[in-house]
């Protein structure tokens, strides 16, 4: 809490009250009276801070061997031990000067390292005075030192010593918060009147001399000035003491209403006069100086012990420098941590009936710059894995590391910081600190670089990080949107750590978008655990998943016994482990069939995929799939040419036609049936516009091959098979879990002729082959627990220029409405919800259920908006050789089967084998 001189209104009426009961005492208290409320006044424009002596406020800098011949009293004289970086020897001369009733404190010459003892040194005082370099090393070696000696004694006082100009450049550079003052460089002293001389307040270092017979007589001068000239006194403007006909200047004490002179005018013999009658005099001759004291008197010491203390409002500097001194005490306290707790990771997988969950028990161990993870007990959708100690086949995406973390010290500004006030949050009063990359250190780094953008709260107590949720801005890699929020929670002894960490990212992959939720939750910690190094030896031995945090980012740990995976050469850990090579492909055979009412037969499919995470060692990500009667392939380019532009694309084909059935008033026209049979293909360009914006820009092609039915009309003509041209454009975005999509698309069929029966054909215009769509959609997913995992969707869509052809439609394979037959609705607007939940059931098996509904327009059933729900149900258990099987059945409460019959109902089995 600083202080502050300037009289508030409070205490004006507590001195006008006092005042007024004392008018009748003697002149000289009237005075008294008079110049403390002048003197305690706000200056007058133009003044400067006024020149008063000062003792207390000048502190005599000694070496450690000076301290020896000291006097025995010093009664509170400040005296700081001059030492350099890394020195010893010093805490002797500290109780020495402590024993004699001095303030002792110490003087660095140069700037000490993080972990410097002189740093923790038990002083209300620690002076740094730098020596002279780079002001931007200096100010970051500063910063870091006193936020190291600010975390370990909180109440000293910390200063810098520096020239003027060197203390301008610190400042600009961001020191000023973490210390409490800028004083000038130490200057010698020759003499004990120095002390004596008036000054403009500030804290003023005198190297004593050499010779231990003068250093020791001027602590003698000081140890009796500070009664004689204590902090705080006020200039007097009366001429209230003269010598020899001669005004001595003159300065009030407010805690003891005396009057002191000073002056180097009035050696002795000469005496010096007051105006107040029978006021007692004391004198002190200082070589050239003489001090006078004018008591007040007993019934003047009103003012006696009053002190004015008022909370000021700290900038968001200082408080930053304040979090980051109680971050290095933290620091300093801690030497190793084990955290246990769970891992829930949740996303969205091409195939799977509902997100994939994959969930473990996770052990944190940080210990010696080593941070690294032990994942046991995993599971895959409930169903147990077993890496056996080697490398699991699916790679860790992760996004770029950032170029520095906020909230830390750094070479250069990297961040901006404002404050946004204060708030409550789990029963603390926090102060609320934004930040955001600063545009200088972007434009210091490159356009690669990395940040973060979001907002902390810290304790307003004990400046302990609270909670901090941020957004990593400059990504362009796969994940093209990440935010986290942390959370710590204060441990017995008072040290914050990390309780939950909630991750929310957009991964971009080859054909697949898909949000990601990291759940992290810490049950217990153990702090500097003396068995440390044997508890993580044996998580190293087990078989159970290691990670190791490294520069590139989290990297599994193969067991060193050259195992498939392992990089050779890789860093030992303690010889149990080595760093691992990076896992870049996944195969994954697959197989099942599909049951659908619109299908004319099971379709069956099996085939094997294959996912390369870097194709060709060029960073580009290739997913293909052929299953015999479809297949599918996908590319993407995380970044074109080091920018942030992606370039991604997919193909996708089937081999069986499925019936295309027209209504009309919801009855089935078979006449008007015929049979389809689709592919496609796209390419596009995506870019991040912020930390949760991206725009995209795609081609596609549609092609559709259309054939007549066996139950279609003569007189029916069946459409030439389908060849459009599409160019659409999107915006994607991300917050707090949610996935956003807004979109619209233009449409061209090429060489698209007349159709259907006369009266359609007569009626046909070439306008028909242009058509537009557009369309909304969000989507989360979400861990609730290792056993509960919940996802929601939603989309609205329309359009203009649809036909029976470019209409919407529920397919099996894209935008799927659990129970409804391929091709049975089409619309040309409306919006669907989708909801799932998956819950893992014993040890061995996961059952999800799902629950969805349109309202959608589709003109063969009628003008208005028609409901479709739909429920369905899945099981997913583990089969023998590592396989994955899940059975899916879904019932359409408003579908048409193919016997006219109200009531759908698709079955899909699936399996799936990686290897």
């Amino acid at each position: 809490m600083a202080r502050t001189r300037n009289l508030d209104p409070g205490r004006v009426a507590a001195l006008h009250y006092a005042f007024t009961r004392l008018r009748r005492h003697a002149k000289r208290q009237v005075y008294a009276f008079s110049a403390l409320l002048v003197g305690l006044g706000a200056p007058a424009a133009g003044q400067g801070t006024p020149s008063v002596p000062c003792a207390s406020c000048q502190v005599a800098s000694v070496t450690p061997r000076q301290v020896e011949n000291f006097p025995p009293r010093l009664d509170g004289a400040r005296v700081v031990v001059r030492v350099t970086p890394g020195a010893r020897g010093w805490q002797s001369a500290l109780d020495a000067l402590r024993s004699r009733g001095a303030r002792p404190g110490l003087h660095v010459i140069g700037t000490p390292a993080e972990a410097d003892p002189v740093l923790a040194a038990d002083v209300d005082l620690l002076i740094l005075e730098p020596l002279a370099g780079d002001p931007e090393r200096l100010a970051f070696d500063l910063k870091r030192a006193l936020a190291d000696a600010r975390g370990r004694r909180s109440a000293a006082a910390l200063m810098v010593a520096a020239t003027a100009s060197l203390a301008a450049d610190l400042r600009q550079r961001g020191v000023e918060p973490y210390a409490d003052a800028f004083v000038p460089p130490a200057a010698p002293m020759l003499s004990a009147d120095v002390l004596a001389q008036p000054h403009d307040g500030a804290l003023r270092i005198w190297i004593l001399p050499e010779a231990e017979g003068t250093a020791a007589r001027i602590a003698g001068a000081a140890a009796v000035l500070q009664r004689w000239l204590p902090e705080g006194l006020v200039p007097m403007r009366e001429r209230a003491l003269s010598c020899g006909g001669a005004p001595v200047p003159t300065y009030l004490n407010p805690r003891t209403l005396d009057l002191l002179g000073v002056t180097a005018g009035c050696l002795p013999p000469a005496t010096v006069v007051s105006d107040v009658s029978g006021a007692a005099i004391e004198r002190l001759d200082l070589a050239t100086v003489s001090v006078f004291l004018v008591h007040a008197g007993e019934s003047g010491r009103f003012a006696e012990g009053v002190d004015v203390a008022a909370p000021r409002a700290l900038t968001v500097e200082e408080i930053l420098a304040r979090h980051q001194a109680a971050a290095a005490r933290q620091t300093a306290e801690i030497d190793s941590v084990i955290s246990e707790g769970s891992m829930a990771l949740t996303f969205e997988a091409p195939g799977f009936v509902a997100p994939v969950t994959i969930t473990s028990d996770a052990t944190l161990y940080r210990g010696s710059g080593i941070v690294e993870v032990r994942q046991a007990n995993i599971r895959v959708n409930g169903v147990a894995f077993d890496a056996r100690g080697g490398v699991p086949k699916l790679p860790i995406i992760e996004p770029e590391r950032a170029a520095a973390p906020p909230l830390t010290i750094t070479l250069t500004d990297v961040y901006r910081y404002r404050l946004d006030g204060r708030e409550r949050i789990r029963g603390r009063d926090c102060y609320v600190v934004s930040f955001g990359p600063e545009s200088a250190a972007r434009a210091d780094r490159g356009a690669a670089a990395s940040y973060y953008r979001g907002r902390a709260w810290i304790d307003s107590a004990t400046f302990a990080l609270v909670q901090v949720s941020a957004a990593q801005t400059g990504l362009r890699g796969a994940i093209v949107a990440s935010e986290q929020t942390d959370t710590f929670a204060p441990d017995a002894q008072g040290r914050w750590l990390l309780a939950r960490s909630d991750v929310r990212q957009t991964y971009e992959g080859a054909s697949v978008r898909t949000p990601i939720h990291r759940l992290l939750v810490i049950d217990r910690h153990a702090v500097n655990a003396p068995d440390f190094a044997r508890r993580r030896a044996a998580a190293l031995a087990s078989d159970d998943v290691m990670l190791r945090d490294t520069p590139q980012g989290f990297r599994y740990m193969a067991k060193a016994t050259g195992e498939p995976g392992q990089a050779a050469g890789g860093p030992a850990a303690d010889g149990l482990r080595v760093v691992a090579g990076r896992a870049t492909r996944v195969r994954t055979f697959a197989f099942g069939a599909i049951v659908d009412p619109n299908i004319s037969r099971p379709l069956p499919f099996a085939g094997v995929s294959y996912v390369d995470f870097d194709l060709f060692g060029t960073g580009t990500q290739f997913n293909g799939f052929f299953g015999g009667t479809y297949g599918q392939l996908a590319f993407s380019t995380p970044s074109l040419r080091g920018t942030r532009w992606q370039l991604a694309g997919r193909a996708f084909g089937i081999a069986s036609s499925y019936n295309d059935r027209a209504f009309e008033n919801g009855r089935e026209q078979y006449p008007l049936d015929i049979r389809q049979r689709p592919a496609q293909a796209a390419v596009w360009l995506l870019r991040p516009l912020s930390p949760r914006t991206a725009v995209r820009i795609e081609y596609g092609w549609d092609y559709n091959r259309y054939a007549r039915h066996e139950v279609t009309a003569p007189e029916f003509v069946v459409p030439r098979n389908q060849n459009a041209h599409t160019i659409r454009l999107g915006l994607d975005m991300q917050r707090a879990g949610w996935q956003g999509s807004i979109w619209g698309s233009y449409s061209r069929r090429i060489g698209w002729r007349a159709w259907g029966l006369p009266a359609q054909r007569a009626a046909f215009s070439a306008d028909e082959a242009d058509y537009q769509r557009y369309g909304a959609s969000v989507l989360r997913s979400r861990a609730w627990s290792r056993r509960l995992t919940t996802r929601v969707e939603a989309a609205v869509m329309g359009g203009s220029g649809l036909d029976r052809f470019s209409r919407y439609a529920f397919g099996t394979f894209d935008n799927r409405l659990h129970g409804y037959p391929s091709a049975l609705i089409r619309y040309d607007r409306g919006g669907v919800i989708r909801t799932a939940a998956a819950m893992s059931l014993f040890r061995v098996l996961r059952l999800d259920g799902f629950a969805d509904s349109a309202v959608v327009r589709d003109p063969g059933f009628g003008r208005g908006l028609r409901q479709y729900p739909g429920l369905g149900a899945a099981l997913e258990a583990p089969a023998p050789f590592g396989t994955l099987i899940a059975v899916e059945w879904g019932y359409g409460l408003q579908g048409i089967d193919a016997e006219g019959r109200r009531g759908t109902h698709v079955v899909r089995l699936s399996g799936y084998k990686v290897f």
